[in-house]
């Protein structure tokens, strides 16, 4: 160990292998690395961290359990640098799949996070991507009676931490709303809803109700927090090697409960080749595919919920732009995908919360305009007033949206050649024939993580 820095590396990862392929000698093992150790268990972390992010699928069981088993001796001896190994364990954890395996990484990881409250309350940023990831999780695990154990620990776990540092889950912004409106009827979510609506002092000094949370920009590392190295990879891969052609407009569900699995939105403003599949695809498969009106509209509103508070002095024109792209491109080949976005985008304002919506009528606005001023789309009177949607529907948004609703120059003629069948059929007019600005729309250079 003493003969330099790769004599050190090479027993510290000898040991570490030992730990995780003979659990009869772990023990040992985990306490000579602690003591031959000279850089903190950092050569350690770094490994752990590459196996999770590259390896973690291909791991055999035993190995699974003894990697849960050493974050658990790393949390106890308080080694710095724990705190990011247990969130790229949750990074593991995976939304929508209630299978055995990732069932037990939840389970295993909820037990190391309740064991070392104090521990956990460190780090103001491990405690919030923790809600962060049970409040999801929840979802899943709800209605489910195998799960109830889980479920009411994963309950308690959150309202916990919610209410005793609730500053802390703050730094998530608005998407913590959205998260609690999944699960407001669990009954200790409901009273969590009442304070917050009607008592906000009680969770802090520092908090002034629910618009000032809806008002606060979710940063894309939550978001990114919610996508296994799994998923990233796939999702890189189609945006950066698939073509359209091969891009299915749909995607069924893989698990009975109804719940999509996967979700993201635009990470880089590269240029993207003509060929390569446009940003805006995996996104527009969304709204079509859920087999339950509950699935449907948590996905709609999750496409548009930026826009809901929007300010371009703090929010990011990346985090609205999916949602537009998505209506535009979607006019012509999958008009009722569009026809059902501007009619939710319509009928959300009022409905949303009928205290907030001048708010929300403001936050449509801005993003409506800040697309526009941004050039995403050059103008928005192709969209809003095509032959395509139905008399109502044109009618709602020339109402709510005047000033959008008239175009500087005429729009191109473009016929509409085999419409590809759609299941949802509201708010499309019958004729075929259509007029559409098809002029290309892509997204902004403006990626600043503002927060």
């Amino acid at each position: 160990i003493c003969k330099g820095t790769p004599q050190h590396e090479e027993i510290c990862l000898g040991l570490f292998t030992l730990v995780l392929t003979e659990p009869a000698q772990a023990q040992k093992c985990y306490r000579d690395l602690a003591l031959v150790s000279r850089d903190g268990m950092n050569i350690v972390l770094n490994k752990i961290n590459h196996i999770l992010m590259e390896k973690y699928l291909k791991l055999q069981d035993t190995c699974r359990t003894q990697l849960v088993w050493l974050l658990r001796e790393l949390v106890k001896s308080g080694v710095l640098g724990a705190d990011g190994v247990c969130m790229t364990f949750m990074k593991q954890i995976a939304g929508g799949d209630v299978t055995a395996k990732n069932i037990w990484l939840a389970e295993n990881v909820l037990e190391i996070l309740t064991e070392q409250r104090e521990w956990v309350l460190k780090s103001s940023l491990l405690v919030a991507m923790a809600v962060y990831t049970y409040l999801r999780l929840l979802v899943d695990h709800h209605g489910t009676p195998q799960l109830q154990g889980l479920r009411q620990k994963e309950v308690d776990f959150c309202i916990s931490l919610l209410r005793e540092r609730f500053m802390d889950c703050f730094m998530i912004g608005r998407d913590l709303v959205r998260l609690l409106q999944n699960v407001a009827r669990i009954p200790e979510f409901e009273q969590l809803w009442k304070d917050i609506l009607h008592n906000p002092q009680v969770l802090s000094t520092q908090f002034t109700g629910v618009l000032q949370l809806l008002q606060s920009r979710t940063s894309r590392k939550f978001l990114a927090c919610r996508l296994t190295p799994d998923m990233e990879t796939k999702l890189l891969f189609m945006t950066s090697r698939v073509i359209p052609a091969k891009f299915p407009p749909r995607f069924p569900l893989a698990q009975p409960n109804q719940v999509l699995q996967g979700s993201a939105k635009p990470g880089s403003p590269r240029v993207i080749p003509q060929k390569l599949l446009p940003k805006f695809l995996p996104s527009s498969a969304k709204p079509g595919s859920p087999r339950s009106n509950v699935a449907a509209s948590n996905a709609k509103l999750a496409l548009f919920y930026d826009w809901l508070f929007f300010n371009p002095e703090k929010d990011s024109i990346m985090n609205i732009e999916p949602a537009i792209l998505v209506m535009h491109h979607s006019m012509k080949p999958h008009p009722a995908i569009t026809a059902t976005l501007l009619d939710f985008m319509c009928r959300i304002i009022p409905n949303f919360y009928p205290p907030l919506e001048v708010h929300v009528r403001q936050g449509v606005f801005n993003s409506l305009t800040h697309i526009v001023e941004k050039r995403v789309l050059a103008h928005l009177a192709p969209l809003f007033d095509n032959p395509k949607l139905d008399k109502e529907l044109r009618a709602m948004l020339r109402e709510k949206f005047p000033e959008f609703c008239s175009s500087p120059s005429p729009p191109i003629e473009v016929k509409i050649e085999e419409p590809v069948p759609m299941e949802m059929e509201n708010h499309l007019a019958e004729k075929d024939d259509g007029c559409y600005d098809n002029a290309e729309a892509a997204f902004s250079d403006d990626e600043e993580d503002l927060n």
